[in-house]
């Protein structure tokens, strides 16, 4: 795992730092670091980030739920790779 800073522009893309590079596309976890100045143009209202109503809020808007699935399979892959690493 890694962690970077990225920001999420007005348009609800994340722009990462120019440093970083992807071959295929790449499940990611996104974390709000502070509470926005202006709240961006969608169906769910940052503005109250980190509380319950808004992360509730998130998973019930059509955006998050229209978001690609990971497949399962592929987790496990993944999971057990790392742990075959840490063996070494």
């Amino acid at each position: 795992m890694l962690t970077i800073r990225a920001t999420l522009e007005p348009n609800g893309r994340v722009r990462l730092p120019a440093s970083v590079h992807c071959e295929k596309p790449m499940p990611v976890l996104v974390t709000f670091l502070d509470e926005p100045e202006d709240s961006p143009s969608s169906s769910v209202n940052l503005t109250e980030t980190g509380t319950v109503a808004a992360t509730l809020q998130l998973l019930h808007s059509t955006e998050f739920r229209q978001l690609p699935k990971s497949n399962a399979e592929e987790i496990q892959q993944r999971i057990q790779t790392l742990r075959d690493d840490w063996a070494n």
